[in-house]
């Protein structure tokens, strides 16, 4: 899917229009939270190397699975000195 440069600019002009009202009213919370919604906005164009061509969003790549080994049952040899460093 392609978000133009051009979209991701109108959301930020609704983001902000949203901060002004939420600095006017004097909520904290939603002045952070508009804030960062920007600042994802900026970050997106930023990255990006042609401005007027269209963003691809990140793809999501499965992860392969990684099996981890069972473990494996040790005998000691009971012929030896039992505490020896030797015995594996």
């Amino acid at each position: 899917m392609n978000i133009s440069a051009e979209r991701v600019v109108t959301n930020m002009e609704e983001q902000l229009r949203l901060l002004k009202q939420a600095i006017n009213n004097q909520d904290h919370q939603a002045v952070r939270e508009y804030t960062s919604v920007i600042e994802g906005y900026c970050r997106l164009l930023k990255d990006t190397p042609n401005h007027s061509q269209t963003i691809q969003p990140p793809e999501h790549t499965p992860k392969p699975a990684v099996s981890t080994p069972a473990p494996t049952p040790t005998t000691q040899n009971t012929s030896e000195k039992p505490g020896s460093l030797f015995d594996f």
